[in-house]
């Protein structure tokens, strides 16, 4: 068989798959629109000692994305007419107490405390994606923890909460008395948010809503008076049932089915760290690089959804589709599979991933190899997905951008001989899941004619 044969052979024609390419380009422009995002989010200044006491070090910083708390006590100036200074101060005292206790374990960043009010914002401290959510579950945190002070004492104050999303500005402004503050149309929505509720609630902008509604029961509480954009607000009512684990003394814990969803969240946070390894390498990478990461990531997705898969499926896929090459970003001639196994080892935990779940991901990455035989519908789906590639438009050019990509960091390979098991491959290759195999059957029906 002549070279032009066996080109002949792996080339495809330009077909376009209607509902198959919408979707892909669909995924493709909205994991753009994120990557914006991430790209506007820097990671908070370390502030040292002596950065403070340098004058003029001045550090400004903007933020796309953080979510600003209001707390404040109702009617706090006829309480301190009514109460001894002691008693004020104990008190008052124990409400700030509270949420400095409980604001790490929610990644939140205490900004300041003026009189009887507390302020606070997640997206600070730790650029995240699921902040929204994190703010509004300590924002009930404390609501119950104030219910359980008005049950022990009828008198004892309540509070009103406010919250919205969107960017601030943050730094450190100042010589001698150096503090850490946030500005921004944001930071005056979420005053404006908790002085127009009652007490006892917990009041949101529609902005936050739209990005926790699918975690809380809420309700629509009008618009926010004084606010130049017309801003709509809701009530939150609390946790909705299917993301409650047991509800214990009026705190509602939240079940494994929420840990997924925040964790489906935390893949655009996994998507930029793989994003930012990947341009680091070493090596030179004209295929295995981050847009063909990304081609599995998404054909993962519309294969499991396809499938009907559960959502943590769903999650433990997409994870293995972004870690499974890293391994090309380190050392290229070495073993990239066991590479790319440490490196997810190494990394998954900082994005909360369970041990459990971090073993399952590493197994659906070995799996995606073409030796692999899967076992069971998910690891079909990751199989097939790592090599939708053989029924691109395309694969004339990507084939041979692996060949150049294996010429030029350690491999003495030749060509003819090279393309000639490619084309076996191709050949030979089979699709394990229904739905790979009804997507791909027009390019192979093609490829028969084509011969």
């Amino acid at each position: 068989m002549e070279i032009c044969d066996i080109l002949l052979l792996i080339s495809f024609p330009a077909i376009i798959f209607g509902a198959f390419l919408g979707y892909m380009y669909g995924k493709r422009a909205g994991r753009k629109a994120m990557s914006l995002e991430a790209v506007n989010l820097p990671a908070m200044a370390v502030i040292t000692e002596d950065d403070k006491h340098e004058k003029r070090n001045h550090i400004i910083q903007k933020y796309e994305m953080v979510t600003v708390l209001f707390a404040d006590i109702v009617g706090f100036s006829e309480i301190t007419d009514s109460l001894d200074p002691e008693e004020l101060l104990f008190e008052l005292n124990d409400f700030f107490l509270f949420f400095d206790k409980i604001i790490d374990s929610y990644q939140v960043e205490k900004i300041k405390t003026m009189g009887d009010a507390y302020m606070c914002a997640g997206g600070i401290s730790h650029k995240n994606y699921t902040n929204p959510i994190d703010v509004v579950l300590m924002a009930l945190d404390v609501q119950n923890h104030q219910k359980k002070m008005m049950e022990k004492n009828p008198n004892s104050w309540s509070i009103r909460i406010g919250i919205h999303t969107g960017p601030v500005i943050a730094g450190i402004l100042g010589e001698k008395k150096l503090s850490f503050d946030i500005w921004g149309h944001t930071v005056n929505v979420a005053s404006r948010l908790e002085t127009s509720c009652e007490r006892g609630n917990i009041n949101v902008s529609g902005t936050t809503y739209e990005k926790i509604k699918k975690f809380f029961d809420c309700q629509y509480n009008g618009k926010v008076p004084h606010t130049v954009d017309d801003v709509a607000s809701y009530i939150v009512n609390g946790l909705k049932p299917e993301f409650v684990q047991e509800e214990n003394e009026g705190k509602m814990t939240t079940n494994h089915a929420f840990f997924v969803q925040m964790q489906l969240l935390r893949l655009i946070e996994l998507e930029e760290y793989v994003s930012n390894l990947m341009k680091k390498n070493s090596a030179k990478l004209y295929f295995h690089n981050f847009e063909h990461i990304m081609d599995v990531y998404e054909h993962v997705e519309l294969l499991a959804h396809l499938e009907n898969v559960e959502d943590e499926d769903i999650l433990l896929l997409k994870t293995a589709a972004l870690m499974h090459d890293t391994g090309y970003a380190t050392e290229y001639c070495s073993n990239v599979k066991e590479i790319s196994e440490n490196i997810a080892r190494q990394s998954l935990p900082d994005f909360k991933y369970k041990p459990e779940q971090i073993d399952r991901v590493c197994e659906l990455m070995n799996v995606a190899h073409y030796e692999a035989i899967p076992n069971g519908i998910v690891e079909e789906i990751m199989h097939d997905a790592n090599h939708m590639y053989f029924e691109r438009a395309g694969y004339n050019r990507l084939i041979m951008s692996l060949l150049r990509e294996l010429q030029d960091n350690c491999m003495n390979i030749d060509k003819n001989e090279w393309l000639k098991s490619q084309s076996s491959r191709l050949v030979n290759h089979r699709y394990y899941t229904q739905s790979a195999i009804k997507l791909t059957k027009m390019f192979g029906e093609q490829k028969i004619s084509s011969l």
